[in-house]
């Protein structure tokens, strides 16, 4: 891994590197357990462990392979997450509880991650769930903007405690996901409709954001953009079709029906390493 500053500097000043979602970032990172260091930059558990890609996710990735210098990653995305379960019901662990954990133990900068404005970056991939569990019940146009203002109001949770620096991803085409492809073309179209007045609404709220507050620095990576060029070419990147499945993680697009591989996840990373390095550690 090149380094893109002296390793003393890297070793004194790394980038904390918090983030927030859902399966697609879940690594099973407990707060109480290890803690991030320079020797085990994921904290707990092991890189590639806890994961929906048969092995390390684009956290993983960005942490200790696809960076420029020491990044910590404080992973407290929870699989089945929505923004949160007030107005999506789901599994425990929404962004709202995922929240009052950082509150709980990193707000206060503690020795375990002494993290300042400059630092630290806040990243945050959630939305899957909330479209995959209100497409069908609610109205895009009235619904979206209500998950993306409470989205908003969490992200300002994060600065009003100092943070500065974020990472915004939009949400990727589940809609061809073997899942939902499954499930037949109107199916497939509803959702895909839906999926896409959120993704406006959220980049809309993080042109606001950055209105707003003229001290932040904001990172929007379009990972719909991204897995549709990867689904549209899939022998491009080394993958047979758009739709096959593979639980080893790197033979297929598709971990399972609904989760890409690590190899997906590797590739993603690698094209949103370039974006990052506005943000410190890449």
């Amino acid at each position: 891994m090149a380094s893109a500053q002296p390793s003393s500097r890297a070793a004194t000043s790394p980038t904390y590197f918090f983030t927030f979602g859902d399966s697609y970032s879940q690594t099973g990172f407990s707060a109480s357990g290890t803690q991030p260091s320079a020797a085990a930059p994921m904290g707990n558990p092991d890189l590639g462990i806890g994961t929906t890609t048969n092995g390390p996710n684009y956290i993983g990735y960005l942490t200790t392979k696809e960076n420029a210098s020491l990044v910590l990653s404080y992973n407290l995305a929870a699989g089945g997450a929505t923004i949160d379960n007030a107005l999506i019901p789901a599994y425990p662990g929404d962004v709202a509880a995922q929240l009052r954990l950082f509150e709980d133990v990193y707000s206060s900068k503690p020795a375990s991650a002494p993290w300042t404005s400059k630092n630290a970056v806040f990243g945050f991939w959630i939305g899957i769930n909330d479209i995959g569990n209100a497409y069908a019940t609610t109205n895009a146009e009235t619904y979206t903007p209500r998950l993306i203002a409470r989205l908003k109001k969490q992200v300002a949770q994060i600065h009003a405690k100092g943070g500065r620096k974020f990472l915004f991803l939009n949400v990727p085409p589940t809609s061809r996901s073997p899942f939902f492809l499954d499930q037949g073309n109107a199916t497939v179209a509803q959702h895909a409709a839906y999926l896409a007045t959120y993704n406006r609404n959220l980049k809309a709220m993080v042109e606001e954001f950055k209105k707003e507050h003229k001290d932040v620095t904001t990172v929007f990576y379009d990972s719909w953009s991204y897995m549709t060029k990867v689904l549209d070419n899939p022998t491009a990147y080394g993958f047979p079709d758009a739709t096959c499945i593979n639980d080893d993680g790197t033979s297929c697009i598709w971990w399972n029906n609904y989760h890409p591989g690590m190899k997906y996840h590797l590739l993603q990373a690698e094209d949103m390493k370039a974006q990052m390095k506005v943000l410190g550690g890449w």
